[in-house]
């Protein structure tokens, strides 16, 4: 099984040792999405971001490998994801960055490792959540 980190997992580590025992094997991955979230830590007004932001790109690239791409395929299961969080009556404009990352972790067959669970209220029937 695979799991996709989310941005907030590229810029503060992981906790692993929340991670349930059926992922004990996982492989992780990350999306292009949260990579290029990551570099717009460059352009922060937090001097402290600007700085860390090139450093923590490097080294989730080094660790997870080239970002799992928002293509044809995670476009289609974006729809759905949206149809859904409609359907709650949350907004998606606001929720559209996170909305892609889980579409790109549903199409690619993984489940989805985050710190901040709320991002993704209400997609849990259709995607496998991880706290870490």
């Amino acid at each position: 099984m695979r799991v996709l980190l989310d941005t907030n997992l590229l810029i503060q580590r992981p906790r692993f040792e929340d991670l349930p025992e059926e992922f004990a094997d996982a492989r992780f991955v990350t999306a292009a999405i949260c990579l290029a979230e990551v570099q717009e830590g460059e352009f922060s007004t937090d001097p402290a971001v600007r700085v860390r932001a090139p450093l923590d790109y490097v080294q989730a690239k080094a660790a997870l490998g080239p970002g799992l791409p928002f293509d044809d395929q995670a476009a289609a299961v974006y729809r759905a994801i949206c149809a859904a969080v409609d359907a709650q009556g949350r907004q998606v404009a606001r929720r559209r960055v996170d909305l892609m990352i889980a579409a790109t972790a549903l199409a690619h067959d993984c489940a989805l490792a985050t710190r901040n669970p709320d991002d993704f209220t209400g997609l849990a029937p259709l995607l496998e959540i991880i706290v870490l």
